[in-house]
């Protein structure tokens, strides 16, 4: 009878769990947003206590230290007619295996715009595309995100992420989470 009683209970714990990987799974699909046909990552990062000024300055800082060489490849900065807004064009490498004998990477191109408000700024990530194995000498393969990372293209007929879209697209995300992170810190210090 305690026998019974404890696999009764390990089966329960092993369902609760393998429920959670399928929570986990399922919040995947949501995390690369389709807006107006674009993958659009869009946030409000808080900045309390700070006004719009103040989270531009802090904002130019972050980008001064954070878009250069070697952390990108190349950054432009361009100016915004709406004020206190920021628009960055960044190039870097999202790599994929590191290894002594491997080294899979792409190129990924974005658009980074900040909207400072008062006590706010609006983080807005798109315009993403790739540029797979760039070094190759029939120049590689480009492709747009929309064709790529989105929940209709890394998701097989099955339900689950396929292996080579599904790189792109956690490697995105991970990106966009990684400057979201770094720019919060930063307005918050």
């Amino acid at each position: 009878m305690v026998v019974l009683a404890l696999l009764s209970v390990g089966g329960t714990q092993a369902q609760q769990i393998n429920k959670g990987k399928k929570a986990e799974t399922a919040t995947n699909v949501a995390d690369v947003p389709v807006v107006n046909g674009k993958v659009t990552f869009e946030t409000d990062i808080p900045a309390k206590g700070l006004t719009a000024a103040q989270i531009e300055e802090k904002a130019n800082e972050w980008i001064a230290k954070r878009f250069v060489k070697p952390t990108v490849i190349a950054a432009k900065r361009y100016d915004s007619e709406k004020p206190n807004t920021i628009i960055i064009k960044g190039e870097e490498y999202i790599t994929f295996k590191s290894t002594v004998f491997v080294l899979s990477r792409a190129r990924m191109y974005y658009f980074l715009t900040l909207t400072a408000q008062d006590g706010n700024c609006n983080f807005h990530l798109s315009r993403i595309n790739y540029w797979y194995d760039d070094e190759d000498e029939k120049g590689g393969i480009k492709m747009i995100a929309e064709e790529w990372i989105t929940d209709d293209n890394a998701f097989g007929k099955n339900g689950k992420l396929k292996k080579f879209e599904g790189k792109f697209r956690n490697k995105t995300i991970e990106l966009k989470d990684q400057l979201i992170d770094e720019l919060t810190k930063a307005l918050n210090e």
